[in-house]
């Protein structure tokens, strides 16, 4: 028997069928309006996509629809920025495994179809303001979100951070994706945590419903985190970054998926907006400290929205 699964995030309201989301927060069903469908379905049903100069072994465009394929595991089909068909490669392919792909790249390519600005980051809320911390894999940027939601912040969006034309940053996926380093130093039980994927340790951490900021907020900072792993105490500063086309490069750096921008064909959108957002809001370079250890007793002495 079907089973259908409403939860909303984005600002948009998501249906899935036999497949439970449970980091999303879960919508009303009432007189609802879906905005995204996401079903299985078996790919022979899938009209044929020629090749083109974007196509790689995994990755294929046809007009406003994205193939993605992630082998041995599932395979997408991402329609119109309303529809996501999946069909896994064998049955025991674990849904973990389906869902680290579907709310990471399917989620943001629907996202970048439908004409959003999606960022590769994640986005916290305080005193009515939110920040984004962008920075590529391994940058420290779900460490620091962890630590700033036991300071107080509260959680908008991880991994996929969208900000609206009046730079205001919707909510997201309300977790935080936690490497085994991080729970140790944190001294988190990850006994009741579950895995990204059995393989991989790294663990997905929910915050309480007090701890989630469930409203669109206004965007007040940008930090980009880099990968420097300073040696001094002095060298994990923040920097503001005054030349103009270095923070648009930064930006640009971490939109999310630059190839789905291109199959798309949203890059001059993308670009624009991107501009938008280092005209109106300072933008800075941030230097973590080398040991997470040292996380807590540092943002002490940052605060992030001074």
């Amino acid at each position: 028997m079907s089973q259908k699964y409403i939860y909303k995030a984005f600002g948009l309201n998501w249906e899935s069928k036999n497949l439970a989301l449970s980091e999303l927060l879960k919508g009303e069903e009432e007189n609802l309006k879906v905005d995204v469908k996401i079903k299985k379905e078996n790919p022979n049903l899938w009209p044929q996509i020629n090749s083109n100069e974007l196509e790689t072994p995994f990755l294929k465009f046809l007009n406003n629809e994205i193939r993605l394929k992630i082998n041995g595991i599932v395979n997408f089909r991402i329609t119109n920025g309303n529809e996501i068909s999946f069909n896994q490669e064998n049955n025991n392919i674990k849904s973990n495994d389906i869902k680290t792909f579907l709310l990471g790249s399917v989620f943001g390519a629907i996202l970048i179809q439908r004409g959003l600005l999606v960022l590769h980051g994640n986005a916290l809320e305080k005193n009515g303001e939110a920040i984004i911390c962008l920075g590529h894999t391994g940058a420290g940027k779900s460490t620091l979100a962890y630590a700033l939601v036991k300071k107080g912040w509260k959680l908008l969006s991880d991994d996929l951070v969208v900000v609206s034309d009046d730079l205001e940053v919707l909510p997201g996926i309300p977790r935080i994706k936690l490497w085994q380093d991080a729970t140790k130093a944190f001294k988190i039980n990850t006994k009741n945590l579950s895995k990204v994927r059995d393989e991989v340790d790294k663990f997905i951490w929910v915050p309480a419903e007090n701890q989630i900021s469930q409203n669109q907020v206004k965007l007040s900072k940008i930090f980009v985190l880099t990968n420097q792993n300073p040696t001094k105490s002095e060298d994990t500063i923040i920097t503001r970054i005054e030349s103009e086309k270095i923070a648009l490069l930064m930006l640009r750096n971490n939109a999310f998926r630059p190839r789905f921008v291109k199959g798309l064909k949203k890059e001059g959108k993308n670009f624009l907006r991107l501009a938008k957002l280092q005209k109106f809001l300072p933008i800075f370079k941030m230097n973590l400290p080398k040991k997470i250890s040292e996380m807590n007793s540092w943002l002490e002495e940052n605060d992030l929205l001074n």
